[in-house]
């Protein structure tokens, strides 16, 4: 458990001529904070941390019981609307998953494929479907350890629980990361395959392919700059080919892709449920007891960019539905069908630089000459054999 103070702020009030030292940390906090198990998360009325969502159903979380008793015993407080740190107006929250024990449901932190995840996570209880704008600024604080693992910040999750989620940011050794799990589709594995949503009840829905895109190389991905990201994507199941997705880093267009978003109704599935649904904060293995941490603020949702308010952060939405960019290119490509199929066997399609990659006792072997930085992060995050 970290003890670095990640903030402090020291007040002193003066109530009848006596004087109450507070002081308030966001790592080892010994004041209670219930803001995640809110249906607002905390935020008030006016207040622009988030803006856009329909209040009712609200917000809602996994993990509640277990959260609870963890924040109890260790004095911690896991997810914190607070107001010392934010990007604008009056707050933000501070978000943090400590890797001293796992402290979320026995599905997530024993799942039947052998891993184990952490998760402070907030999610919408509600979904959406068509075009759809959500902004999401996060900073990362100096606190935060860095990983071989995957750490998501944001997904697009559908809102049917035993699908696997169709898009995820993360934060790993190649840097900021936008994960695509629904570019070619699922499967149903009708006897029920534990690969396939781990985390779930109903493991049988298997996502065919992933797809990763680099947006921000790991070596220029700083601490203690705030990033703003907006989003754009059009989540349509009925018409695949005007399916797209976008994504703007402090105003610039980084990513652009057509191809699948949202996942079509299969054999079992609540077709009421084939909506996209969002979820923010820290979402990972479990395994490396590292620690993470992140603010975020200014999370919005809209059916048009104008709706964000991002003009608050200084950005033009004309001049941002302006930009234009070559379509975007994975940099990973992984056959999850034969991962599936053969109960945990990686197969990668495409590696950095088109390199040849074929399967071998179980590992990856790459059969080129690629740049050494390249090699030796691929060689941390696939277990890679030069």
């Amino acid at each position: 458990m970290k003890t670095t103070l990640e903030f402090i702020k020291l007040t002193i009030v003066t109530v009848g001529g006596a004087i109450a030292i507070l002081l308030l940390t966001g790592i080892a906090s010994f004041a209670s904070s219930n803001d995640l198990y809110k249906k607002s998360l905390g935020v008030g009325w006016g207040d622009t941390t988030t803006k856009g969502w329909n209040s009712q159903p609200g917000w809602t979380v996994t993990g509640v019981k277990e959260m609870k008793a963890y924040e109890k015993k260790t004095g911690t407080v896991l997810f914190d609307l607070q107001s010392e740190v934010t990007r604008h107006g009056d707050t933000a929250f501070f978000i943090q998953a400590p890797g001293d024990e796992c402290f979320q449901r026995q599905s997530d932190c024993n799942r039947p494929d052998g891993t184990s995840y952490k998760r402070v996570e907030a999610k919408r209880a509600d979904g959406f479907i068509g075009m759809s704008w959500v902004s999401f600024s996060f900073m990362i604080p100096d606190t935060y350890e860095f990983d071989s693992t995957d750490m998501s910040i944001a997904q697009f999750h559908s809102q049917y629980g035993p699908y696997p989620p169709m898009f995820m940011l993360f934060i790993n050794e190649m840097g900021l990361v936008w994960h695509h799990e629904s570019p070619e589709g699922m499967f149903v594995g009708e006897k029920g395959m534990h690969t396939c949503s781990p985390g779930s009840s109903t493991k049988k829905y298997c996502e065919k392919q992933m797809e990763d895109y680099q947006l921000i190389p790991f070596s220029e991905l700083k601490t203690n700059v705030w990033y703003d990201v907006v989003f754009n994507i059009n989540f349509d199941n009925k018409n695949i080919d005007k399916g797209f997705h976008k994504i703007w880093i402090n105003g610039e267009l980084v990513h652009e892709r057509h191809n699948q978003t949202l996942w079509k109704r299969h054999k079992g599935a609540d077709s009421r449920d084939m909506i996209a649904n969002f979820n923010f904060g820290l979402y990972g293995s479990a395994k490396n007891n590292s620690y993470q941490a992140i603010y975020a603020d200014e999370i919005h949702f809209g059916r048009k960019c104008s709706k964000l308010g991002i003009n608050n952060l200084g950005y033009d939405c004309d001049q941002i539905e302006a930009q234009e960019i070559a379509e975007s290119v994975p940099f990973v490509i992984e056959d999850r069908v034969h991962f599936h199929l053969t109960g945990g066997e990686k197969k990668y399609l495409k590696l950095p630089e088109d390199n040849i990659v074929i399967v071998e006792d179980k590992d990856i072997v790459i059969k080129s000459t690629i740049n050494n930085n390249i090699r030796d992060e691929l060689n941390k995050m696939f277990s890679i054999k030069n």
